[in-house]
């Protein structure tokens, strides 16, 4: 898998996809999956986020995100008794955004804050 860092780095090449949504959705374990077992054998090859995190890790990279991409959800549901890791407890999507939100308001940091376009010459 790829490192948080090597996550990071992908805010640039997203933005200059000819995109206009994004979804961002954590990795979610859902029981009675190969990889739930493949879980249960190596955890130490899963890069599962804290809550706390994830929350930092989502403002870093929408702050590198081009801000005229609508953000659709920064997060995926998945019923908690589905869930072979439970690490966020029961929050629904709509917690976490408003956690993410508030975040960023608390850094007085926004969507594109560090975006460069890469653009050539004309």
């Amino acid at each position: 898998g790829e490192t948080r860092d090597e996550m990071l780095e992908r805010a640039a090449i997203i933005s200059e996809l000819p995109l206009t949504t994004v979804k961002f959705h954590q990795l979610q374990i859902v029981t009675n999956t190969v990889m739930a077992q493949q879980f249960r054998e190596q955890p130490q090859k899963f890069n599962l986020f804290t809550l706390e995190e994830y929350i930092v890790f989502i403002v870093k990279f929408i702050e590198h995100l081009n801000p005229e991409i609508v953000i659709e959800r920064f997060t995926g549901e998945v019923p908690p008794r589905f869930l072979a890791t439970t690490a966020w407890g029961k929050l629904r999507a709509d917690q976490v955004a408003t956690m993410i939100e508030g975040e960023l308001a608390r850094q007085d940091t926004w969507q594109g804050k560090y975006y460069r376009a890469f653009r050539t010459p004309d």
